[in-house]
């Protein structure tokens, strides 16, 4: 989610709507949209903040067996937890980088709050009765619990903005995120990073 610096413009202050496809690591694909309020302190340097809504499916998990004389199949992969939702409070900065005729490019930081709401489901482990081999791994559906978890992250990103008007720009942009303190083995894991894809539409008032 990157915000866009003022160029021309008349106003210190711009909003931008963002909108795009949201990717967490060993998860499904999703949906990410968001509304921020930027303040462009100097034509390098701006700040924003910004709130939004993302949403993607399951999250994928791997499980390892040990392979002996009856075990002929080492991984599994399965899902553990569905209907994920992420609405996130944050600030941060941006740098303008370099500026041609066609596009400005830019990176950003920023850190702040996020609400995480999901299903979570046990794991069942299917196994053949007669060689004790195990054949698959599978969410127990009928286990489903909601978790709802308040989490503190961290970001960076990286992208462009091209002007169409003297109040008007298109921005595109990549990001990524990671919860500080969550319980999924800390920064950066796999199930507690997500990266983002999204075109925004910036106006100056």
């Amino acid at each position: 989610m990157i915000f866009l610096a003022k160029g021309l413009f008349a106003s210190d202050f711009s909003i931008q709507v963002n909108g795009g496809v949201l990717i967490p690591v060993s998860s499904s694909k999703g949906l990410s949209t968001s509304l921020q309020l930027n303040y462009i302190y100097t034509p390098a340097l701006s700040f924003y903040v910004y709130s939004g809504y993302y949403a993607w499916d399951k999250y994928n998990a791997t499980y390892k067996e040990e392979l002996s004389g009856v075990q002929t199949r080492q991984y599994f992969t399965t899902w553990l937890a569905d209907d994920h939702i992420l609405i996130p409070v944050n600030a941060g900065c941006r740098i303008n980088l370099h500026t041609n005729k066609i596009f400005t490019s830019f990176v950003n930081i920023e850190a702040g709050y996020s609400y995480l709401e999901y299903n979570s489901y046990q794991i069942l482990k299917s196994v053949n009765p007669n060689t004790g081999e195990v054949t698959g791994y599978f969410p127990d559906k009928g286990s489903r619990q909601e978790k709802r978890e308040n989490l503190f992250s961290v970001g960076a990103g990286a992208g462009i903005f091209h002007p169409v008007t003297e109040k008007l720009n298109l921005v595109l942009a990549f990001k990524l995120n990671s919860y500080i303190n969550s319980h999924y083995r800390g920064l950066f894991s796999s199930r507690g990073t997500h990266t983002m894809f999204q075109l925004g539409v910036d106006y100056a008032f």
